[in-house]
């Protein structure tokens, strides 16, 4: 049976704070959760491809309670909890530009199950992108405390440091952090990584896995003609069809049952 994982974005979009300074270079200011909702949504394809399934413990825009995620969490009896934020110090960039990636757990877990995860996951991240790493730290933050399986929580760097600031709307960077989460939850779990491009000759699209309940529709649905992807190689399986994706799908069916 699969491991389940649960997977937790951090801020909702617009809870008040949790954002960036305002940034003159791209006329506005950067909210947490746009980061956050990001590397969760990626994380969620890059998992599930290596054969776990996923639990979204705020699947909205709305800023979920606390006690409702986890509780959701505990209720499901996910085997980890892993929560995705981004981390920030005084709010200003003139301030003393802190930087970096830290990993926490609950006080008294660093040799435990949650401990053994945080440097599975911190192993990766230190890997990408140049960053202070900060290391894997304690705090008594509620999804912390009230899980009932190993949790973790990541701050992948600091909204008042400009230059990381800037990384949170980085496509790639978003790609990379999710993909550093799935490489250390796969080896804390002693499971194979499955990348993107390993899927493309099985389903025809490098993020659906051949293990999705859906692979096989989209594949027939591909190599006959009337699906077709991104230029990338993906599928964007999560995301909604666009009333002008639909109308193209329809032509691409009328074309071939004329």
């Amino acid at each position: 049976m699969p491991k389940l994982i649960a997977l937790d974005d951090g801020h909702g979009l617009n809870t008040s704070g949790n954002r960036t300074p305002n940034i003159p270079e791209i006329g506005r200011s950067i909210r947490e959760n746009e980061f956050n909702r990001a590397v969760v949504r990626f994380l969620k394809q890059e998992l599930e491809r290596s054969g776990f399934d996923t639990l979204l413990v705020a699947p909205t825009d709305e800023d979920i309670s606390l006690k409702k995620r986890v509780d959701l969490a505990n209720a499901r009896k996910a085997d980890i909890y892993v929560a995705i934020h981004y981390n920030a110090l005084d709010g200003s960039f003139s301030g003393s530009n802190p930087s970096g990636i830290e990993v926490y757990v609950y006080p008294g877990t660093l040799n435990k199950a949650a401990g053994k995860l945080a440097t599975a996951v911190g192993k990766y991240l230190r890997q990408g992108t140049k960053q202070n790493w900060r290391g894997i730290k304690e705090a008594n933050f509620y999804v912390l405390r009230e899980t009932t399986m190993p949790a973790i929580l990541t701050e992948n760097g600091y909204m008042d440091n400009k230059t990381e600031a800037l990384l949170m709307i980085d496509e790639k960077f978003q790609r990379e952090v999710a993909v550093e989460h799935a490489k250390g939850i796969c080896e804390y779990f002693n499971v194979p990584y499955v990348a993107a491009s390993d899927n493309r000759n099985e389903t025809g699209f490098r993020d659906v896995s051949p293990d999705a309940y859906y692979a096989d529709a989209v594949k027939r649905a591909k190599d006959l003609g009337l699906l077709k992807g991104y230029p990338d190689g993906r599928y964007l399986p999560d995301n909604s069809l666009t009333r002008k994706e639909f109308a193209e799908a329809l032509i691409r069916l009328y074309d071939k049952l004329k």
